[in-house]
């Protein structure tokens, strides 16, 4: 625990920093008025996972419509850090619909947007150096950090925020203490999902299990579960135009002397067409890595080329100011990079572009060599800012592009020109094997065409074909250079994605996605069409076969629930708790007895494999929703069930490759039996949590193959494990759980 509240403690201190959600002592001035009214309307449903790349005078102009006097507030705070601003509007934006979802009235709505909107404002008191240190927080930094909440509450009593909203954002109101602990709940949810430099975001799931985790301490129970059962309702992310619809539909008229229109950008539309459209595109395209930077060396630009060269996203470092350490450059032969050899500090100094030979550290973690050139960009006599273009210079890159132009015939697909499924299948074990022994994420979509069928029918098979070719080039575009994207049989496509987990997976898609749904196609009659996409990270225990059967499960899902949609399944590698699952050693048990609860289906007696007690953050129904995913992954039989254990036979052929030589997989007996309990924590709250006994044994009595089967029983073990994300049960735990009697 520890472990994760270092890592996460600096993007949500009051979470995990254990300091109280309370500023006492802050109450609006007496004679500041009452907060308005909301405007009357429709209120738009609003989804949290969406990641809106809204420009500045969208930002500005959803700010102003909701917070009027307050508007300045926010401003302020995104000329101050602009990763904050967005953190805090996608917050606002998942509050609206979380609040539409539970019905609340709609002057408690606007004040909860309001409260997700300002509740980090406080950070425009935090010290830049604290801000955007792109590596951990010290002790004394972590204690300014922790300031936010108190001066927060300082701005906003001086605003004239009421007593209401000063109780959602800080704590301490009994009136808005559900407002209060949803704006918490979600806050949480944003910080862990999202993409920072010094740490990679987590997927849903982790994140869920985490939020469960705290369940009856940092956050109340019931709420954790209601954002659960909100965030099963997956629909289409929003896009640029629904947030400016809903921008439009809420300016407040009624607030005086505040006027809506205050905030423009000014630009000819050949201007805009070119910045907004032609540039990100030509930048996006690029093989070489390219970093704007401004006049006081902030990161302004970071395009796709250098995500994949530097394994960092763009979201994380943007608004950063610059430092070798964002990437790890060296020089050549490993030694820590000085001023003298910074390319970047040369230019400044001559203001004449400046190239050298570095290292950095590449997005598998290896050192690459790269040739990195520095360029000033002077507007009417004055710096303005600077261009970094970083250019792979490893001569591994360069036999890889050979190898690969020479095999081009042997393994692409001749109508789509992307790979085809043969590729595919040679390409796969070494990807699953490299990300896991690096702990490396790594991530799979599956996608296909909505009712392709009917487009042949409707056009004529021309037409299909032709939006094939289409398809395939919109993922193309969307994807980094090393993301493999095949054609694994008629309108399926898998795209495969290196050092990338499933939160930065899901917005690539969701990204596919949209571009589908908006390119007209000429041989449809100029009509659009969409897809839907299935998302999967690499987690412990997994082999091909299980990662691509776990991304199909994805797509079945999303083809259920209505299709052009994205939906994202798999907690992905959770390092500490899988390690642990890891390196235990299995033991042999003595044979059991026909008293155990399956003795009906053995007749006779089995000595187990392994056997172990794992606990889950989560509720009992969602264990048993992900044990429902683990049998149909493993294509496994069902042997028998009831109301709180269920035993399935596994044949390790068909979800398991890889085998050694001579060595044979095995059909094996996996029992598991789920209990609700009750979990003490270290403050002596309670929490609900899953206890799984698991039991694994061959389904032939006479196998005499202990060794190769116990290995291949510690397979299974460690991918049941993932998949529920479940840590064993040490005696410190077992010490903790109240078993119902």
């Amino acid at each position: 625990m520890k472990a994760i509240q270092r890592a996460w403690g600096r993007a949500y201190p009051t979470f995990w920093g254990g300091m109280p959600y309370r500023c006492s002592g802050f109450r609006a001035h007496p004679e500041a008025p009452e907060c308005p009214p909301n405007v009357s309307g429709l209120h738009p449903r609003m989804s949290a996972s969406a990641q809106l790349e809204t420009s500045s005078q969208v930002d500005a102009s959803m700010a102003q419509g909701r917070l009027g006097p307050y508007s300045g507030l926010f401003l302020a705070l995104r000329a101050k850090h602009p990763p904050t601003a967005a953190h805090c509007l996608r917050v606002a934006l998942l509050c609206s619909r979380w609040a539409s979802f539970q019905g609340l009235e709609e002057p408690r709505i606007t004040l909860l947007e309001t409260g997700g909107l300002l509740h980090d404002v406080g950070k425009i008191g935090i010290p830049d150096s604290v801000l955007q240190k792109p590596g951990s927080l010290t002790e004394s930094e972590s204690s300014l950090m922790d300031m936010n909440r108190v001066l927060a509450a300082e701005l906003l009593s001086g605003a004239g925020a009421c007593d209401d909203l000063l109780g959602i954002v800080c704590g301490g109101q009994e009136s808005v203490s559900k407002e209060h602990n949803m704006l918490a709940i979600a806050d949480a949810y944003d910080s862990m999902t999202s993409e920072q430099v010094f740490r990679r975001a987590m997927s849903r799931e982790a994140a869920f299990e985490e939020l469960y985790s705290e369940a009856g301490h940092q956050f109340d129970s019931d709420l954790v579960t209601n954002f659960f059962e909100l965030m099963k309702q997956t629909r289409p992310e929003l896009d640029g135009v629904t947030a400016s619809r809903w921008v439009q539909r809420f300016v407040p008229e009624q607030w005086s002397g505040f006027t809506s229109n205050r905030i423009t950008v000014a630009s000819g539309a050949e201007s805009s067409l070119v910045e907004a459209i032609f540039q990100p595109r030509l930048l996006n395209s690029m093989s070489e890595a390219v970093i704007f930077l401004d006049s006081q060396h902030n990161v302004l630009l970071w395009n796709r080329a250098a995500e994949e060269l530097t394994g960092v996203d763009a979201s994380a470092v943007r608004h950063l100011n610059w430092s070798p350490d964002l990437i790890g450059l060296t020089l050549p032969g490993g030694e820590p990079l000085h001023e003298q050899d910074d390319p970047h500090k040369q230019m400044l100094q001559t203001n004449t572009r400046t190239t050298k030979r570095l290292m950095v550290e590449g997005s598998d973690g290896r050192p690459k060599s790269i040739r990195l050139s520095a360029l000033p960009v002077v507007y009417r006599g004055s710096s303005v800012g600077s261009i970094l273009l970083l250019k792979d210079a490893s001569k591994e890159a360069r036999l890889e592009r050979e190898v690969e132009t020479l095999n081009d015939m042997a393994t692409r697909d001749p109508l789509t020109k992307v790979s085809n499924r043969a590729y595919l299948g040679m390409y796969m074990p070494g990807f699953v094997q490299e990300h896991l022994e690096s702990d490396q994420p790594g991530s799979a979509i599956i996608c296909d065409i909505d009712y392709f069928k009917k487009i042949n029918d409707t056009f004529g098979h021309q037409a299909g074909d032709e939006a094939l070719v289409t398809f395939a080039g919109l993922l193309k575009s969307s994807a980094r250079e090393s993301d493999v994207i095949a054609r694994y049989g008629g309108e399926e496509f898998v795209i495969i994605c290196p050092a990338c987990g499933n939160s930065a997976a899901t917005a690539r898609a969701e990204e596919m996605r949209r571009a589908v749904m908006e390119t007209p196609i000429p041989a449809l009659g100029g009509g659009t069409m969409t897809a839907s996409f299935g998302v999967t990270e690499l987690q412990r225990g997994d082999t091909p076969e299980l990662l691509l059967a776990r991304a199909d499960r994805a797509l079945l899902q999303a083809k259920e629930e209505g299709r052009n949609r994205v939906i994202e399944v798999g907690a992905g590698i959770r390092g500490e708790d899988a390690t642990q699952i890891i390196n235990i050693k299995d033991i042999e048990v003595p044979a059991r007895t026909n008293s155990n609860w399956l003795s009906w289906f053995r007749g006779e007696k089995i000595s187990k494999l392994t056997e172990r007690q794992l606990l889950a953050n989560v509720p009992r129904e969602i264990v048993l929703q992900k044990l429902a995913g683990f049998i149909h992954d493993y294509k496994a039989d069902l042997a028998g069930s009831g109301e709180d254990h269920v035993a399935v036979k596994v044949d390790m052929s068909k979800g398991v490759s890889g085998w050694k030589k001579g060595e044979r997989p095995a059909v094996l007996l996996l029992e598991i039996q789920v209990t609700q309990v009750e979990y003490r924590t270290a403050k002596s709250t309670y929490q609900r949590k899953t206890l799984l006994n698991v039991s694994i044994s061959p389904v032939r009595s006479r196998d005499r193959r202990q060794e190769a089967l116990r290995e291949q029983a510690n397979k299974l073990l460690v991918s049941i494990g993932s998949y529920i994300v479940a840590q064993p049960v040490t005696e410190e735990l077992k010490a903790r759980i109240i078993e119902p009697r």
